[in-house]
This record gives structure tokens, C-alpha cells and sequence, in this order.
């Protein structure tokens, strides 16, 4: 059984046993009470580690079986769809250390769950350096999956976004371009990965445009351009779509308003 599942199971043995060296009546209530509030605390911090299901498959399995690790990813995954971005963060701090001894540095599920805490980390601040660190991930990931690889373009993507977050403008225009240039040759124009980038080099532009005319006018056509895009290959529907015309409505609209 996982670690962190020993304690409670431990717990609740002792609790049973006990209960049977106490004597019937009103201490053997208050037994129960503190010793299954104990073990209650006991789960709640085991399966903050590791879900019970995930426990249950490491016992069959063994804790270095391969698909028990990708289980323990894929729970670090899905704290972000229940809004849990601290817990994805603390489930991947510790399977990353047994990815690496056991898969290697280099195999792909480890540089998968590599890349998605560098994303979380950098995002919440837990990294002292993310703009190293997110390189160094790119570097990585070209070499070992190539730079079409989604890992690889999740990372140049991060860079873009924290480098313009920074306000490092020029290098957050190149990184951006680099993401649609490397996304368009390995997975089309009209990937979504594409226009993401596509319509995030556009609004830098827009914005550093300092709402001149012929700046304000160019980006407006190219929004267009992304959104028309957009509505081929994602749907009117899709909400990158909808957001993202929403913007350029917004855009068309401040410039009907400055024309007069």
C-alpha cells in the first residue's frame, strides 16, 4: 500500500483494537469519537498524495508500475478541472522524483508531467527563475521529442506569455512568432495551437500598436483573419472562437467610434 495510505490504515486498526480493551459505556464513545476523527484527518492527508483508486492500484501493481505513475499524473491533472491548481502542483512535486528514477529524465511521460508543472509553477509563482526554467524545459523537449511535439510548443507558448507578462515586449513578439512558425509547419495553419498563438501575437501587436491608425488597422485585419480561422476549424461555437471575436468586436467597435 502507498505510504501516505499507511497511516490511516494503521489508524484504524489500532482504533478497533482498542475499542476492545475500553470499556462499554460512555469512554468507549469518546474512544471512538477521537480515534475515527484521527484516522478522518489521516484520509484527507493521504489522498491529498495520492487518490485512494490510484493507493489501491499501487498496491496490485507495485508503486513503479508505469501505468500507476501515469494514474498519479493524470490525478495531478485533474485537480485543475475541479479549480485545485496548488494541489495539481503538490501531486506533481512528488511523482516527478519517481518518473525520473524509474522511466528516466528523457521518456516522454516524464517530460510530459515535467512541462505541466513547469506551466502550473510558473504560473503561481513557485519557481524562483520561470524564465530559465521554461527554457531549459524547451531545450529538453526539442531534443528528446522534437519541436513539433505539443510538450515542445506548450513550453514555447509559456515563454511567450511569461516573457510579455514581464513586459519584455520584443522577446515576447519573437516567441510568439516562433510558436506560430514551429505550430504551422508541424501541425497546419488552422491547428488550434496555431491560432492561439496567432490571435495572442495579434492583441501584443495591438496593444503596442499605442492605438495608432495604421497599427490599430493592421491588427484588426489580422484578428479578422484569425477569427474567420477559427470558425472553419473550431466551430462558431468554440469558446476560443466566441472570446476571441468578441475582442475583435470590441476593436472594430473602438475604431467606428474614433473615425468621426
Amino acid at each position: 500500500m502507498a505510504k501516505p495510505w499507511q497511516w490511516p490504515l494503521g489508524g484504524l486498526v489500532a482504533a478497533v483494537v482498542g475499542a476492545l480493551f475500553v470499556p462499554v459505556g460512555g469512554l468507549l464513545w469518546v474512544h471512538l469519537g477521537v480515534t475515527l476523527g484521527a484516522v478522518v484527518t489521516l484520509v484527507r492527508m493521504a489522498n491529498r498524495e495520492i487518490p485512494f483508486p490510484v493507493a489501491v492500484a499501487q498496491w496490485r501493481l507495485g508503486a513503479d508500475a508505469p501505468d500507476v505513475l501515469r494514474a498519479r499524473v493524470l490525478s495531478a491533472a485533474a485537480c485543475l478541472q475541479q479549480g485545485q491548481p496548488g494541489l495539481a502542483v503538490y501531486r506533481l512535486k512528488a511523482v516527478l522524483p519517481d518518473l525520473t528514477r524509474v522511466l528516466g529524465a528523457d521518456h516522454p511521460d516524464t517530460l510530459s508531467a515535467r512541462c505541466l508543472s513547469v506551466q502550473l509553477r510558473g504560473e503561481t509563482g513557485d519557481l524562483p527563475d520561470r524564465n530559465a526554467t521554461v527554457d531549459q524545459l524547451i531545450a529538453d523537449t526539442t531534443r528528446v521529442l522534437g519541436p513539433g511535439h505539443p510538450d515542445t510548443l506548450a513550453a514555447l507558448y509559456c515563454r511567450a506569455e511569461w516573457r510579455n507578462q514581464d513586459g519584455r515586449t520584443d522577446e515576447a513578439e519573437a516567441a510568439y512568432v516562433d510558436v506560430v512558425t514551429t505550430a504551422t509547419e508541424h501541425l497546419g495553419a488552422e491547428h488550434d495551437t496555431t491560432l492561439i498563438a496567432r490571435s495572442s501575437l495579434t492583441i501584443l501587436r495591438h496593444d503596442r500598436a499605442d492605438q495608432t491608425a495604421d497599427g490599430a488597422a493592421a491588427a484588426v485585419d489580422d484578428m479578422t483573419a484569425v477569427v474567420d480561422a477559427m470558425e472553419r476549424a473550431l466551430g462558431a461555437d468554440n469558446p476560443t472562437t466566441a472570446s476571441t471575436r468578441r475582442l475583435l468586436t470590441q476593436w472594430q467597435n473602438a475604431r467606428s467610434r474614433k473615425a468621426p
